[in-house]
């Protein structure tokens, strides 16, 4: 049973630096031009812009906004894993893949990590900045269509904040393994799209469980769950990885925590999810649900307020997991020879 996170009962307004302002208010955005190719074009939808390529697959927008938060939500895992850019423990790789770039901050700095390595991020969105290192390559790809690249060729495959956007696990799990050399990695980083609380501060009655009940439940409905994180290690396993090793963050949202830590920690998913609340739940909600803008809104927007209260306790689990692909093929156990006639 994980350890139940204190609560900050000292603290009153005005006492220190409050990350709650207006620092995510954001203004219109200037529309960028349609090119020729749907690669690079984009659809507009209740304000925020979203991909066009393989248009639907993936429910969260891809403008500036939804950039920053991608960002944000990358330093607050680099806070969980105390700076390490991934835990599996591979030794000089030689060629890395990273499905689901984003906008290719992992990537990038990964590929400024191992000089000699050759980097590949792929994503339905060409949204990574114009300079990249020169070991690293971005290619707009669907990942759950069949890969491109060889088989046995990459030493570490890194998957990242893809709930939401798979409807067939075991089949991405089962590409990677046979994308991977005997002996390489694979590594994820997946949350729960849900909250707890350790005081009961979390009830039906809070704005936010209902919050993540709706989206939740459009999300089931549009066939991308966004709550698969804690089946992956059987996955994994079933896909044929071995030795798993799994790491569920708890992670607080909001300044309310006592330990010094989980404050920081606390901070940055505040900011994260002032801007997330929004981003799933527009698409989710309008599209699956039926639910009108200035319903969602007002949801997003109660939701928020509670949050930012400090009244409600409420933390996130966040896990990452890596498994590695045998360097040999697990041999099938034999079967029994059927006894002769002279022996039955």
């Amino acid at each position: 049973m994980q350890t139940p996170i204190a609560v900050d009962t000292e603290w009153h307004e005005g006492q220190d630096s409050d990350p709650y302002d207006s620092a995510f208010e954001s203004g219109d955005e200037a529309a960028t031009p349609s090119l020729a190719s749907s690669i690079y074009s984009y659809t507009y939808e209740n304000g925020r812009r979203y991909h066009a390529y393989r248009s639907g697959k993936y429910a969260l927008p891809n403008d500036e906004t939804e950039q920053d938060r991608l960002d944000m939500a990358h330093h607050l895992s680099l806070l969980h894993m105390r700076g390490a850019l991934h835990l599996a423990p591979v030794i000089k790789p030689k060629n890395i893949l990273d499905v689901g770039t984003g906008t290719g901050i992992w990537a990038i700095d990964c590929a400024e990590m191992y000089p000699d390595a050759t980097v590949v991020g792929t994503d339905l969105s060409p949204i990574q900045p114009g300079w990249l290192p020169q070991n690293l390559q971005i290619l707009v790809e669907d990942a759950e269509e069949d890969w491109i690249f060889p088989k046995n060729h990459f030493d570490l495959i890194h998957i990242r904040g893809l709930a939401g956007g798979i409807q067939d696990w075991p089949k991405l799990l089962k590409q990677a393994f046979n994308h991977l050399k005997p002996g390489g990695y694979i590594e994820l980083y997946e949350y729960a799209f849900a909250v707890k609380s350790d005081d009961g501060t979390y009830t039906p009655e809070t704005a936010i469980y209902r919050y993540y009940q709706l989206v939740n439940k459009a999300a089931e409905r549009s066939g991308r769950s966004l709550n698969d994180a804690h089946k992956l290690p059987e996955l994994l396993s079933g896909a044929g990885f071995v030795d798993t090793v799994q790491n569920c963050y708890k992670t607080p949202i909001g300044l309310w925590p006592l330990d010094k830590r989980q404050k920081e920690l606390g901070k940055w998913m505040w900011y994260v999810a002032m801007s997330g609340f929004e981003a799933y739940a527009l698409a989710l909600l309008t599209r699956f649900l039926g639910m009108q803008l200035d319903e969602v809104v007002a949801l997003v927007d109660a939701t928020k307020r509670e949050i930012s209260e400090r009244r409600i306790h409420v933390w996130n689990p966040q896990y990452v997991m890596y498994a590695q692909k045998p360097l040999k093929k697990v041999a099938s156990a034999a079967l029994p020879t059927p006894p002769t006639s002279a022996e039955a």
